[in-house]
């Protein structure tokens, strides 16, 4: 994101990560026939082939007669391979040791768990599919059948069964099936971060939806953001950068990391009320606004190292957007407020104090006779700032009397999300 920044973990995920320097890179090979490598991306060195279908060789045991799919963990300490032929597709995992990668078997349903799918005697296509890597580190797959259709007015069945899928070490293990969909969409980060966060499978945390945040449905969708998009911005001292940013989301967390030249940053945020992203640094913090045009969208936005009282801008492009640069209006939330945030069944109340400029913004929290000064960025009527649990991301909303309060959520350091808003006090 930054040319000063050669690599920002991820701090906001139910484990706190160190990320590894591999990924798997697509290059071109003969008749420009694709193949994969995996890359040291702190050093750029090439470590071996994964897969090269017109050579028929891999370095590490891979074969597949499509193209593969590859899904990092959160600690992208594993990655999960979607591979096989259209009627028959299926995963494969990864762990990664040193400079390379360690295959995990995959554990088989048991008989119970695959009744659904082997009811199913005459199959046109069967398979496993990843669905997404989750935050509390399982990998949700999903296994199914597709039933062969003999006459036009059959209706085909395709019975599935999802599976979390726990990893560890060199093992890895099903924690949990179900033959209903997951409520939270496969759409997400890891690999497509709706919510409060949690729902799995394997764990399902409660919901806090009497007091939940305004729906995404009120602005532009959170899955809507997910996908590698080109970035362009400014550094401190005025020179300009320019790169790729993967957006992801799973379970309500926007997981982000960019990559420019040989540098790589990542983070991670909330999407509020489809207006509103703020994202969380390992040196500071970003606040983006979406802004729609008709051939695309731009997240204009501004971020800021840690503890700094300036802000540098950036721009994400969405599809094919014709505006990379917007100035908008001040809002005036400088001012007193009383925060309310939902914690299991209960509220924390505390006091807090927003003021400074236009943009950079310092959030006192004032609690049981104590007072956290925090790093604060406003823009266009949102709210994001950093406190020691995690980050604070709001939108202004406005009740039927006119009154004007924030209304968000937060995302903790390990991961949960609760609702918060911070309504003017006297």
């Amino acid at each position: 994101m930054r040319k000063s920044i050669i690599l920002i973990a991820s701090i906001f995920l139910t484990v706190v990560p160190v990320f590894a320097a591999l990924d798997i890179v697509q290059t071109n090979g003969e008749e420009d026939e694709p193949f994969y490598v995996l890359k040291n991306t702190s050093t750029g060195k090439v470590l071996g082939t994964f897969w090269d279908r017109a050579n028929e060789k891999s370095d590490y045991g891979f074969e597949s007669s499509i193209s593969p799919t590859f899904v990092w963990s959160p600690d992208r300490d594993y990655v999960a391979v979607g591979y096989g032929n259209p009627r028959a597709t299926a995963v494969c995992l990864y762990r990664v040791a040193g400079n390379s990668l360690k295959e995990i078997p995959i554990p088989s349903l048991s008989a119970e768990q695959s009744a659904p799918i082997d009811a199913i005697t005459d199959t046109a296509a069967t398979g496993t599919d990843i669905v997404r890597w989750q935050t509390d580190g399982t990998l949700l797959l999903r296994f199914w059948a597709a039933e062969e259709v003999k006459s036009e007015d059959q209706v085909q069945r395709e019975p599935s069964v999802w599976a979390d899928i726990e990893v560890s070490g060199g093992q890895a293990r099903i924690v949990g099936t179900s033959i209903e969909e997951p409520s939270t969409p496969p759409a997400g980060m890891f690999p497509n971060p709706a919510s409060p966060a949690g729902e799995t499978l394997a764990s399902i945390q409660p919901t806090n939806s009497d007091h939940a945040a305004p729906a995404e449905d009120d602005g532009f969708p959170a899955k809507g953001l997910v996908g590698i998009y080109r970035v362009t911005g400014k550094n401190p001292d005025g020179s300009t950068y320019e790169g790729t940013v993967e957006i992801r989301l799973v379970d309500g967390v926007i997981g982000m990391e960019w990559k420019t030249g040989t540098s790589v940053s990542r983070g991670n945020g909330l999407w509020i009320g489809g207006k509103t992203l703020g994202v969380a640094l390992d040196d500071g913090m970003a606040i983006y606004s979406i802004v729609g045009q008709s051939d695309g969208q731009s997240l204009v936005g501004f971020w800021s190292g840690a503890g700094s009282a300036k802000a540098q801008p950036e721009t994400i492009l969405i599809g094919n957007p014709d505006i990379t640069e917007m100035n908008f209006p001040a809002e005036p939330i400088n001012g007193n407020y009383v925060s309310l945030r939902v914690v299991d069944d209960g509220q924390i109340e505390t006091d807090v104090v927003i003021s400074g400029g236009d943009l950079v913004k310092t959030v006192l929290l004032k609690s049981s006779g104590k007072a956290t000064k925090c790093q604060g960025l406003a823009l266009n009527g949102g709210l994001a700032f950093l406190t020691p649990a995690g980050i604070s991301v709001l939108h202004q909303h406005f009740d039927h009397s006119g009154a004007t309060s924030l209304v968000g959520k937060s995302l903790a350091r390990d991961g949960r999300v609760t609702s918060e808003s911070l309504s003017r006090s006297e």
